[in-house]
């Protein structure tokens, strides 16, 4: 009998690697960037040891802005963006992975009390699909199992209608993107 893999191997390996990444440090799984010391103080150890992007954009963000950090793991990045846009700025982080974003969940009222201020939310979903929000198509499936033709397209009709009205990065709702090149 032929099995068919629904996933596709590349997201399959990527899902292993750091959700192992998320549980415990991998050293080789980045390559380490020299990041400001002012902005690392208030993020907890567990999140800057789990950390595995190449790369600071900070330098490019600008007070007041909405920034989009695309794969935002354990949330570092999305922490010192936090400081670098200010209050009145907002951060929204986007991973697949549950254990990153539990990680990055942890953390987020640790930081936010040390900086004064919450502008990071953390969001489930595909940074190649960015209209549909996984974690709102969870609750939908775990309700409505897809056990036929009509559970299916019912499935396809939810998940185009949460495209058009109430995606997960609605377009033209962010001032900047940033993101790391990650896996090595």
């Amino acid at each position: 009998m032929t099995t068919i893999n629904t996933v596709p191997e590349v997201e399959q390996a990527v899902a292993e690697r750091y959700s192992a990444g998320a549980q415990a440090v991998e050293a080789a799984l980045c390559c380490p960037v020299d990041y400001d010391p002012r902005f690392l103080t208030v993020i907890p150890q567990e999140v800057l040891d789990r950390d595995y992007g190449c790369g600071d954009p900070s330098a490019h963000l600008r007070e007041g802005e909405t920034v989009l950090d695309l794969g935002s793991g354990g949330g570092k990045i999305a922490f010192i963006a936090s400081q670098v846009i200010g209050a009145t700025g907002r951060v929204i982080g986007v991973d697949i992975n549950d254990e990153m974003l539990a990680l990055a969940e942890s953390a987020k009222g640790q930081v936010a009390g040390a900086i004064g201020y919450g502008n990071v939310e953390f969001r489930k979903g595909r940074i190649q699909d960015m209209r549909l929000d996984v974690a709102a198509t969870e609750a939908f499936l775990a309700k409505h199992a897809v056990t036929d033709l009509a559970s299916l397209q019912a499935f396809e009709a939810e998940t185009a209608r949460q495209r058009v009205e109430s995606p997960l990065v609605p377009d033209g709702s962010v001032d900047a993107v940033v993101s790391n090149c990650v896996l090595n």
